[in-house]
Parts: C-alpha cells; structure tokens; sequence
C-alpha cells in the first residue's frame, strides 16, 4: 500500500480549493491500494469537513495537528508518522498527480533494492493547467550548497522502514537538500522515473516566494557547517 503524506493548512483561503482538485484526482486513479493521511495545521474546520465528504470515495485518514502550527516541516513529519503502507509517497497541498496511473508508476518503480525513488515533474501557472518546464530529477554531490536538481519532496517517494529519515523542523529554506543528503548518504542514491508523476504548481504564496533572505542565508551557512568537511 502506498501512504500518501499531505501536510495541510488553510494556504491563504485557497486550501479546500487546492485539496478538492487533488482529490479528484485521487478518485480517478488506476492503483487504488493507497490511504491519503492528512495532517492539518488550519485552524478553522474546513479541511476537515472537506475530509468527510470524500471519505465515502477515498481512504483518508484526517488528523487534526495543533503543534508547531506554520512549521511545514513539522507538519509533514507528523504525516509521515501516521503513515502505515510500506511506500510512503510525500505531496504537498498546491501540488498534484499527473496522471491516473501515477500512483501505479510510483508502487512499480519499488523494484529490486531501489529505497526511495524521485518522479520527474512538471509546473504549472497557478490554475493555467498548461504545463511546462519538465524535470528529470538527479542527485548531485553538492546538493547539500543548495544546487537542488531533485526538486521539492513532493517529487519523492520512499519505503517506509523503522530507521526511516525525516524533515529537519529547524529548517524552512534548505530542508529539501538536507533531507536528500541524509537519504542518500543512509540508503545510497535514489532511482529516478522518468515519467512525469508530479505537477508542481507555480503561485504568489507558495513558500518559495516568501520566505526572507536572512532565513536563506542562515541556512545555507548551516548546511555548509553540517556537511561541507564530509563531502
């Protein structure tokens, strides 16, 4: 079974929006072995009203997350946790599948001794559905200074062990690459899918775009005094 980890929050009065539109998606999906955990940190009841409606088509598990609330990284962890298939596959709230056979794409591509795959991806302009900039992901040696060639996690999908990683919650801007780094140096490097499993959706409020310079330069340092001397 495939877990899929979905950390929620009211995302500027667009959340519903953003979760319906996955959620149909869902519905639609050729691999139907899956469980959708959410972990929301909103602090009104919307999401999980929304929740309710579709649970009548989708295996959700709704979990309300009063801790640490704006931590996206907390948040994820606290999915990740509540996680019981044996593939735990990471989205994002504004990010979607591509396609109706993703999922199917994901659990096939658990072959062999592969620990955790990254999908390519492609983007989209808010709710433009035209899509662009297709990315074949890859890991790179340097990837810790902040030259991510994999993308956000809503890009990765890993087994779900005991000694499994999760997101630094003292990071916001360089938690992506330290999370890859530490995948790869415990389970050595990811297998890359070609085929596009992922939209990554391009919008005003996306975290990329707001968080200050300061936070970015503080953490670039950090991953440079956590790694650089091992690497």
């Amino acid at each position: 079974m495939i877990s899929v980890a979905m950390p929620t929050f009211e995302t500027f009065g667009r959340g519903c929006e953003f979760l319906s539109f996955q959620f149909e998606i869902f519905k639609k999906q050729t691999f139907q072995n899956f469980e959708l955990i959410i972990s929301d940190h909103s602090k009104d009841t919307k999401i999980k009203e929304l929740c309710e409606k579709y649970s009548k088509d989708l295996n959700i598990k709704y979990y309300k997350n009063e801790l640490q609330r704006g931590s996206l990284s907390h948040n994820t962890n606290n999915a990740i946790r509540k996680c019981t298939g044996n593939i735990i596959k990471i989205l994002f709230q504004d990010d979607f599948l591509a396609e109706n056979n993703s999922l199917q794409i994901i659990n096939d591509s658990f072959s062999g001794d592969a620990h955790w795959i990254i999908g390519s991806c492609e983007h989209v302009k808010d709710k433009n559905l035209t899509r662009f900039n297709k990315i074949i992901p890859k890991y790179n040696d340097e990837i810790f200074l902040g030259n991510n060639t994999i993308g956000n996690p809503s890009v990765v999908a890993f087994k779900n062990t005991d000694d499994k990683i999760f997101l630094d919650e003292k990071l916001t801007w360089m938690v992506d690459v330290d999370f890859y780094k530490k995948m790869f140096d415990k389970y050595g490097p990811p297998k890359t899918v070609e085929e596009t499993v992922v939209i990554v959706r391009h919008w005003k409020r996306q975290l990329t775009h707001i968080i200050p310079n300061r936070i970015k330069n503080k953490e670039a340092r950090i991953m440079m005094e956590r790694y650089a001397k091992t690497s």
